[in-house]
């Protein structure tokens, strides 16, 4: 079967959808025939997101909101189910943190807001499709981190989120399996995104670089072909896996990311 007979007909929801790496993906996903769900806070780059997916001849909503708000999952469920009465595919993109610095300094509001935001929202979203009835088929990707496995002196929360987020993911593969639904989450290293320019551009880019056996940074589109296949045809027998996208750089000594903090 072809990507694009796997995909035509099918739905997903992609979170963080309408910059960077969801973007990619839901541009992905509609070139393939997918009809798309897509998040974002900002309005007007969410309504250019939306209208793209259109441009493709595809089929997309918009649903605009702060993911870590308490009734985010019923209503961006909802919005799919109501649109399209079928969600068969969920990207966990985006992700969020309250605090930067040392462990050592981080109170506990900040600490509670940053790991709630990076699991309770993909858990939640899950939850919410999955009481709908995900069809035999479907596959859930969380977009965890590099930092999840390295030590990062001023991202410890943030990175201690990502840990947790793919721990959910295995014990979910275990829950959906039977069910035919696939989880699985992947790490990105360093990628070239409008977020993450403190870190790839000018001096720093260079010396992150220097430390990826590819010898370049990641694009958006690294990350989106990696989506793309867990979601598709090829991957239906991989479950509760972990796919690091990082050019080789997570064998590679050196501190320069680890000071500089979160990879994506």
């Amino acid at each position: 079967m072809t990507d694009e007979e796997w995909f035509k007909g099918k739905v997903a929801i992609v979170t963080g959808g309408s910059r960077g790496i969801g973007r990619a993906v839901v541009a992905g996903l509609a070139e393939r025939g997918a009809s798309v769900v897509v998040n974002g806070r900002d309005g007007d780059v969410l309504d250019r997101a939306v209208a793209e997916v259109r441009e493709c001849g595809a089929s997309a909503i918009g649903v605009q909101g702060d993911f870590t708000e308490p009734s985010f999952a019923t209503r961006l469920v909802r919005s799919a189910m109501d649109e399209f009465e079928r969600i068969d595919f969920i990207v966990n993109n985006a992700a969020a943190s309250f605090y930067s610095g040392s462990l050592l300094g981080c109170g506990e509001e900040a600490f509670q807001a940053t790991l709630l935001a990076n699991t309770w929202p993909a858990l939640s979203i899950i939850q919410e499709a999955a009481a709908f009835g995900l069809p035999s088929g479907s596959a859930v990707v969380n977009i965890s981190s590099a930092g999840a496995r390295r030590v990062h002196e001023a991202a410890g929360v943030y990175a201690a989120g990502k840990a947790t987020l793919e721990s959910l993911t295995f014990t979910l593969s275990r829950e959906l399996g039977p069910r035919g639904v696939t989880v699985n989450t992947i790490e990105p290293g360093i990628i070239k995104t409008e977020l993450a320019a403190s870190i790839w551009e000018g001096e720093r880019g260079v010396a992150e670089t220097s430390l990826v056996p590819m010898q370049r940074l990641g694009e958006t589109s690294d990350i989106a072909g990696a989506v793309l296949y867990l979601l598709g045809p090829a991957a239906r027998w991989v479950t509760g896996s972990m796919l690091r996208v990082d050019g080789g750089r997570f064998h590679v000594g050196g501190e320069s990311a680890d000071k500089i903090g979160c990879f994506t």
